[in-house]
């Protein structure tokens, strides 16, 4: 069977030549956004409507995941997500081409000197719309293909954090990627995205068929067993009350089983699977009420703590992952340095997925988010600095980045998958996914009125604070276990639980 690295290589390759780190550049002079303003609200905009749509689209990607496993098609309602989600993001991205044809009427009576530099009101909206749709379709993919990793590594018996081993054959393609796109850029102009996009949905379009291929005539032993007895009628129901147990078992696995209250009587608030007309079971979605009460049964105090933290990391992730392009074209930097500076991320990034499992061993969640938002805070700190016309200085700080992303990456997936319960991976990837972008939106409206050098020092100043509060909140919740004997405090005891899951 292949294995989701192949998928991960692909999709990845997708979304770098679909726009990428260059999407700001691309914005600015393909699309003629030419005010700061209008890049930073096309990226915020785009980012409220994934931050808003995740949770509902890794609901849709279990259930139809469900359904598809009930009829002994293993990984084909994710895999048809995914499709569709990479369509809906072609056809977003060659979509922008055609604003160039729409002209105002009264343009026409205007001189060439004479007419507005900026864009008309409906073409920057409809530009907007496209936005929307692209991160909607790569939202689901991105979804659905960690959802369908983690769900198979579990049905494989293996250690689901090796999940970051997966997951870096995306950063690698992201990095090969953009080193690419950089001179066929600067030698065709930002039009050739176009191009790149409609040739790399192709090469989606072929593995995922051939990953579907090589899925079609595996069966796991007792999970698709137990998949068969639901389809005869049965089914599961975990009430409001639901509890997940953890067992420790002496190769430091974890295994999940479920209980439900002594009342049978289904409320409002019970997570059901249930049967559809056609006699295969349909998974009810988990609502944003019900990851909530998950997520504070058990240290309220300390979740939130990492939860703010991680927002407050993405506040200024935002502006490097989707403004950066724009101030290395302010020192100096020409399209080529700037798919150079992914690459060097790309290449610390790779080693620190591969070993992301013995990282959470040894460190744990938190000082592995702590960590990364130490490194961001070095590096944007560094950026401030570097004088004008020696723009290649900011590759010695790019390795930064390799750390934040790996370290980030890996614990917010093992500090989700303690909630989330099994079957509802894509569920529980769209709540961290959904976290990240609301950050992510607040810091490109600070990139709205913030600019140059002054901009990457506010946003070091947040991120810290962020650090500063997961630091205060794992204190208070670990102190308290100490002193009763227990030990090892909040976050070892939860990197002992978790030999598995890294979730995005």
């Amino acid at each position: 069977m292949m294995r989701p690295r192949v998928l991960y290589f692909t999709t990845f390759v997708f979304y770098s030549l679909s726009g990428g780190r260059f999407t700001a550049t691309f914005l600015e002079h393909q699309l003629k956004f030419t005010d700061n303003w209008m890049i930073s609200a096309a990226m915020a905009v785009q980012l409220l409507a994934s931050s808003l749509g995740k949770p509902w689209l890794g609901g849709m990607a279990d259930s139809w995941e469900a359904s598809s496993v009930a009829l002994g098609k293993n990984n084909a309602g994710r895999l048809r997500i995914m499709s569709l989600g990479l369509l809906m993001s072609t056809v977003a991205t060659l979509s922008h081409s055609l604003g160039g044809l729409y002209t105002p009427a009264h343009w026409s009576e205007l001189t060439d000197e004479s007419r507005p530099s900026h864009l008309p009101l409906m073409l920057f909206v409809y530009h907007l719309i496209l936005r929307i749709i692209f991160v909607l379709g790569t939202g689901a993919c991105a979804l659905a293909l960690d959802g369908l990793t983690l769900a198979q590594l579990e049905q494989e018996g293996t250690d689901k954090n090796h999940y970051g081993k997966e997951r870096m054959y995306g950063a690698l393609s992201w990095g090969v990627s953009h080193v690419l796109l950089g001179p066929v850029i600067d030698y065709f102009g930002f039009g050739a995205i176009y191009g790149a996009t409609l040739l790399s949905f192709a090469g989606c379009v072929i593995v995922i068929q051939m990953y579907s291929k090589s899925c079609s005539t595996i069966r796991y032993v007792g999970v698709d067993d137990k998949v068969a007895d639901r389809s005869k009628g049965q089914f599961e129901k975990y009430s409001s009350s639901m509890t997940v147990k953890l067992t420790q078992t002496q190769n430091g696995k974890r295994y999940e089983s479920k209980t439900s209250s002594e009342n049978d009587d289904a409320d409002e608030d019970d997570i059901v699977n249930v049967i559809n007309a056609d006699n295969t079971p349909r998974r009810l979605p988990l609502t944003f009420f019900d990851l909530g009460r998950l997520l504070f049964q058990n240290g309220s105090v300390f979740n939130v703590s990492f939860i703010s933290s991680l927002f407050a990391l993405s506040i200024g992730m935002s502006v490097v992952e989707s403004l950066i392009f724009l101030y290395f074209e302010f020192l100096g930097g020409s399209t080529m340095m700037c798919g150079m500076t992914v690459c060097v991320t790309v290449l610390f990034e790779l080693p620190l997925f591969h070993y992301a499992p013995d990282f959470l061993e040894r460190l744990g969640s938190t000082k592995m988010l702590q960590l990364g938002c130490f490194a961001f805070i070095v590096r944007v700190i560094g950026y401030s600095i570097i004088p004008q016309q020696h723009p290649y200085l900011v590759l010695f700080l790019e390795p930064l980045h390799g750390v934040t992303i790996g370290f980030a990456i890996t614990s917010s997936v093992a500090f989700a998958d303690e909630w989330v319960p099994t079957g509802y991976e894509s569920t529980g990837q769209g709540f961290m996914s959904m976290i990240g972008s609301l950050g992510q939106g607040v810091g490109l409206c600070i990139g709205a009125f913030l600019e140059g050098r002054m901009l990457y020092r506010v946003l070091a100043s947040i991120v810290a604070f962020g650090s500063l509060l997961l630091g205060i909140g794992n204190y208070l919740t670990t102190k308290p276990r100490t002193q009763e004997g227990q030990g090892g405090g909040v976050d070892q005891s939860r990197t002992q639980n978790l030999e598995l899951t890294p979730m995005e």
